[in-house]
């Protein structure tokens, strides 16, 4: 009897050093969330998904579904767009479209009319600029693409004029690789500020860091 309780004690004990002792491994939700945000912000070149729904009238409808890749200041994106199909290359200041009819691609020498209309699917980083994180919630881990992730959720307040423009409540959950410690997928839930319908934004982030060569069409007119 004595032995039999003498065990039982010693595997209570080695449970609650278990859990203190994962407790302690855990990282600090806030201060994982910036670091994340940072190393992704800081990565020269990346390929990306994007993917984004709103619900009219009860029925949830694809807005976008595009495949990205930035390297530096140049980026190449192709998909759909509003149920229609797009593609284009930015490189420096000058972006390049591809016509979905005749197929030729149309140079414009001013891109920034382009980088608010298209402002997300051209830099899939405007959705992460936030003026106050707010609290986070670490809602432990996950695996994605072979990689183990950190799972965060936040309420933060956003820094993007278009999307406090159109949207409100916004809901973040960032999953980031424990081993770089970097942002990798990014869930994004908010309602339409005239509707109160939500909108759902999915990004992907792959192939951070390495060598991507995104070059100009070989004919423009």
């Amino acid at each position: 009897m004595k032995k039999k309780i003498i065990v039982g004690s010693i595997i209570i004990f080695l449970f609650v050093i278990g859990g203190m002792i994962t407790i302690m491994r855990q990282p600090d939700p806030q201060q994982l969330v910036i670091l994340g945000l940072e190393n992704l912000n800081k990565a020269n070149s990346f390929s990306y998904a994007l993917t984004q729904q709103q619900t009219v009238d009860g029925k949830a409808r694809l807005l976008t579904r595009i495949t990205g890749y930035k390297s530096g200041e140049n980026i190449q994106i192709q998909g759909q767009l509003a149920g229609s199909k797009v593609e284009m290359i930015k490189v420096g200041d000058v972006l390049y479209n591809k016509d979905p009819f005749s197929k030729a691609w149309v140079k414009f020498s001013d891109v920034s009319v382009a980088q608010k209309v298209f402002l997300v699917e051209l830099n899939p980083l405007a959705s992460l600029q936030l003026k106050e994180i707010g609290e986070v919630m670490l809602k432990g881990e996950k695996e994605l693409n072979s990689k183990k992730c950190w799972v965060c959720t936040l309420k933060p307040s956003v820094q993007n004029q278009m999307m406090e423009t159109l949207w409100t409540s916004f809901e973040y959950t960032l999953y980031i690789t424990r081993s770089t410690k970097t942002v990798t997928q990014v869930e994004v839930r908010a309602q339409n500020k005239e509707t109160g319908e939500p909108m759902t934004l999915i990004l992907e982030f792959k192939d951070i860091g390495r060598k991507i060569s995104i070059q100009p069409p070989e004919t423009a007119e």
